[in-house]
């Protein structure tokens, strides 16, 4: 069954999704009783895979659903070492952030998670602006006005740290079998998402002492419920009065909620709660900056032509900036 999700993978990439388009319809062809509460330490010492990614671009879900095909807790930069041999991935976003997994001696695989820029960068800007003003984090969007300001100060950097961090792994990481591309826009996309899904538990289910999902029909139930967030059990998170005030002075937001699951530091970027970023906000680049996004994606595709995965990501994201351009 794996196989055949696989094989499905492989003829679905020949349609490149431009733009992607998230989706959460939940589908209608799967038993929907996969369980994926449990979550344990391994029974054995296992050598954790790198969780690459710049910030903004979902590593949070795809930290829930590494520990759901696997039952084995994922972890981050921020808090587990590489030495511990207890987690089934470290999320990390080194080199954009100057914060290198510990005792990484031993790891020698990575899952490097992409998102089309013009996407992944203001969802990082909402970061720090909740950081700034002291909010709960993925609780509101940056007002425009303060997107631009901060896009036209910090886009030349920004955009050459997501070059950076895509260089990076990719250059530092070529061994076949070590390292696996996959996307955010996939992930959430309702045809592609299972079988990207499935690609992943492939490549955790290669690790020594790890052991996947014990049946492959289960990858979508799971898929749905990780990145389908209604449909995994939640907890109210307690807001501190200071912060509390500051959302009663001027935005209407509910608590937080989180999915019952072990928490990583709230200085990740990707916190674990739920987005509460109600409605859509544009936030645009100007044609000049769309045209060097565009130039950059288009170095990497051509620098990266050995990578069908990795190419046909990047061929997505260059046509979605030209529809916009």
């Amino acid at each position: 069954m794996l196989g055949s999700l696989l094989i499905s993978l492989a003829l679905l990439q020949t349609q490149i999704l431009s733009p992607f388009k998230q989706s959460n319809r939940a589908l209608d062809s799967y038993d929907p009783s996969c369980d994926i509460s449990t979550i344990t330490l391994p029974a054995q010492p296992i050598i954790p895979t790198y969780a690459a990614s710049y910030p903004g671009s979902g590593s949070q879900m795809t930290h829930y659903l590494y520990e759901a095909l696997t039952g084995i807790e994922s972890g981050s930069a921020w808090q587990q070492r590489g030495d511990t041999f207890d987690r089934i991935a470290l999320k990390t976003h080194y080199p954009v952030r100057n914060h290198p997994v510990e005792g990484g001696r031993l790891m020698h695989r990575v899952i490097l998670q992409l998102r089309n820029p013009i996407h992944a960068i203001p969802s990082y800007h909402n970061f720090l602006y909740e950081e700034e003003h002291e909010l709960p984090n993925h609780t509101v969007h940056a007002p425009i006005d303060a997107w631009i300001k901060w896009r036209n100060l910090n886009f030349d950097i920004e955009i050459q740290n997501w070059k950076k961090q895509v260089m990076y792994w990719m250059d530092n990481y070529t061994k076949i079998g070590d390292r696996l591309v996959i996307s955010y826009e996939r992930l959430v996309d309702s045809k592609m998402g299972p079988v990207e899904t499935a690609r992943i538990a492939n490549f955790l289910g290669r690790t020594e002492g790890v052991e996947i999902v014990s049946s492959s029909s289960a990858l979508p139930c799971i898929w749905d419920k990780v990145v389908n967030y209604h449909r995994v059990d939640v907890d109210k998170d307690e807001v501190t009065p200071k912060k509390r005030r500051k959302l009663e002075s001027g935005l209407k937001v509910e608590p937080r909620i989180k999915r019952r699951v072990k928490y990583i530091s709230p200085d990740d970027p990707a916190h674990p709660g739920k987005s509460l970023r109600k409605g859509n906000v544009k936030y645009d680049f100007t044609k000049p900056q769309l045209d060097r996004v565009r130039s950059m994606l288009n170095e990497l595709r051509g620098r990266y032509l050995g990578d069908y995965t990795l190419v046909i990501i990047l061929s997505g994201y260059i046509d979605e900036i030209s529809d916009l351009s």
